[in-house]
């Protein structure tokens, strides 16, 4: 497990982390839910393999909404889930990467193998 921050650290735009999978480092994303539970996912935008803040960076979390937005082609996500609600890749998720809390820390699990999975 890997040590990525606080809960109390996570910005309300979400944040930014690397992670391990297998040999390459990957970019996920953090996000902190209104209920104080997180989710990760790859930073990776399903209609084509570019990141979801690639035009502008820190710009894709509206905690307001609850929704992530692919700032290349304007695909909407879902932020509890991943669901793509909107644009080109509809109906498709975001690759979910398993993070979890203790104390109040978030780790990643990077011992998985593909540790991140469709849904």
């Amino acid at each position: 497990m890997k040590r990525i921050t606080t809960l109390d650290e996570i910005p309300a735009r979400g944040m930014k982390f690397a992670y391990m999978e297998g040999p390459l480092e990957e970019e996920g994303i953090l996000l902190k839910m209104r209920d104080g539970s997180v989710r990760a996912y790859k930073n990776e935008c399903r209609h084509l393999p570019m990141r979801l803040d690639d035009r502008a960076p820190s710009e894709f979390f509206d905690a307001d909404k609850g929704q992530l937005t692919c700032n290349s082609h304007g695909a909407c996500f879902r932020a509890d889930d991943g669901l793509c609600t909107g644009g080109p890749c509809k109906g498709s998720h975001l690759r979910i990467v398993l993070v979890t809390v203790q104390n109040g820390v978030v780790f990643v699990d990077e011992s998985v193998t593909g540790s991140f999975f469709d849904v």
